[in-house]
């Protein structure tokens, strides 16, 4: 079963890590063209992956 619930954390945090590459692109394309309100909401979403990914890490470590 561990082995199970460390193959759902790993897709789970590929996911995360997937998004937060996207959303990267996505902030500095709206700092280039000056889209404040875009900005706000990307780099808020941001945040909230990050804090997901430290939380997913604190609840499972791991094993690598």
């Amino acid at each position: 079963e561990s082995g199970v619930q460390s193959a759902i954390q790993e897709i789970h945090e590929r996911a995360i890590e997937r998004r937060q590459r996207e959303l990267r692109t996505l902030i500095a394309e709206a700092e280039h063209s000056g889209d404040s309100a875009g900005l706000a909401l990307l780099t808020q979403q941001k945040l909230d992956l990050d804090r997901a990914l430290r939380q997913l890490h604190n609840q499972n470590p791991p094993e690598r």
